[in-house]
């Protein structure tokens, strides 16, 4: 392959990805244990992709699926979806949602929660180069898997994205692949992985659900400063009445 066909390659990778702004604004809304667990560990968990709920997770969609067929014949689309399945044992994944403000939407889902706010450059450099581990970072594509062709050209990229269903969370992904060159030397899967990070640096505010109780959020509040967090930590403004 030459250099120019590389950089092509790369700059269609690229353009899947589409990664927003390093300035740009991300938000994490955890349930209370998980961010707990957040605070006590210092460490951010991506789970496992075959852990997660959407059955598509990975998956190629139809039209890519029925082009390799065509192409290839029925025995390199057996040994794609035997590849698709043990991809999915090794592809660990943390989910954000890209928004300037709270959504609305987001606290429905997640119900009383906490948000962390961070800037998309913050989380992106916790993806240190590994030489086992394959590390990506974009926005989601939300496509229609019966008739839009998902990407296979690398491992990964299928991770990046999903059914127009999910499109409202507007969401970016932080990625995390094992990465061999023989089958046979991959690590037993794991439940997730997680990465270092630092609660005062990385991230820029918590933000606590606006339908949590008041003692509920100050108890929350001394936690964090307990556990030496100085950033601000402050309950959602979200349900308060206008100012006249």
């Amino acid at each position: 392959m030459t250099l120019d066909e590389v950089k092509t390659m790369h700059d269609q990778r690229q353009a899947i990805l589409n990664p927003p702004e390093p300035d740009s604004f991300i938000w994490r809304y955890f349930p209370l244990d998980k961010f707990l667990s957040l605070l006590t560990s210092s460490q951010l968990f991506f789970a496992k992709a075959s852990s997660f709920e959407d059955p598509f997770e990975g998956d190629y969609g139809e039209a890519a699926k029925q082009h390799i067929r065509d192409r290839y014949g029925d025995g390199q689309y057996l040994r794609d979806f035997n590849t698709f399945e043990f991809l999915r044992e090794h592809t660990y994944i943390s989910c954000w949602h890209e928004n300037q403000h709270e959504s609305d939407a987001m606290w429905k889902l997640y119900g009383n929660a906490i948000a962390v706010k961070a800037k998309f450059s913050s989380i992106q450099k916790l993806l240190s180069w590994s030489e086992t581990e394959i590390k990506h970072s974009g926005r989601v594509n939300y496509i229609d898997y019966a008739t839009e062709h998902v990407s296979v050209e690398s491992s990964y990229i299928p991770y990046f994205f999903k059914r127009l269903s999910f499109a409202h969370e507007k969401e970016v992904r932080f990625l995390i692949q094992e990465h061999r060159y023989d089958w046979n030397a991959y690590p037993p899967s794991l439940p997730g992985k997680s990465a270092q990070l630092n609660i005062n640096k990385n991230f820029e505010e918590i933000v606590l659900s606006p339908t949590m109780e008041p003692y509920v959020s100050r108890a929350i509040e001394r936690v964090v400063r307990q556990a030496g967090v100085s950033i601000t930590v402050r309950q959602s403004i979200l349900l308060n009445n206008p100012v006249w």
